[in-house]
């Protein structure tokens, strides 16, 4: 009977550090939207002031047009890492390593009874199920929340070298 009661307990524990990870991929999503939408605006700022004639990054000295030009640089880096912090999602395997556990993997299925087949031949358990998509989504929200600071630091690099060589100006 214990051991029936530590089972119950250990699956209740993962089913919920599932729904935490599933609402971490969410906060991660939102994060790195924000960050997108911020840099974005930022970086559609630098290029309208200079197709408006406003601003001419020619006419910078040697020293500010480099310190700048580095600033514009890690911006666009930023952006690209903002972006790819958006993307990751869960891959369609062509053969699941741990049985079918997600969407994906019957997904991956073009006939209803190739699906019905191997599903015969390997259920899903509920436990396998659960620790494959905790692991799957950990995983997942892990590489986004690295992606959300590694964009988070090169915006703050880009925003000092503008600013810096926009200081530099004569």
């Amino acid at each position: 009977m214990g051991n029936k009661s530590g089972a119950k307990e250990s699956e209740a524990r993962e089913l919920r550090m599932l729904d935490e990870a599933r609402s971490d991929v969410v906060h991660a999503d939102q994060k790195a939207s924000m960050l997108l939408a911020a840099l974005g605006v930022g970086f559609s700022l630098v290029v309208g002031g200079q197709f408006s004639g406003g601003f001419d990054p020619g006419g910078l000295s040697a020293l500010a047009g480099f310190v700048w030009w580095s600033g514009v640089t890690f911006s666009s880096i930023a952006i690209a890492i903002a972006a790819a912090a958006v993307w990751p999602r869960y891959k369609l395997e062509v053969e699941p390593e741990y049985g079918f556990t997600y969407w994906g993997h019957i997904a991956k299925f073009s006939k209803l009874s190739d699906l019905a087949d191997a599903l015969d031949l390997e259920p899903p358990t509920s436990s396998a199920r659960t620790r494959h998509q905790l692991w799957r989504l950990s995983r997942l929200v892990l590489t986004k929340y690295r992606l959300v600071k590694l964009a988070l630091l090169s915006a703050g690099a880009a925003a000092i070298l503008i600013f810096v060589g926009s200081a530099l100006i004569p």
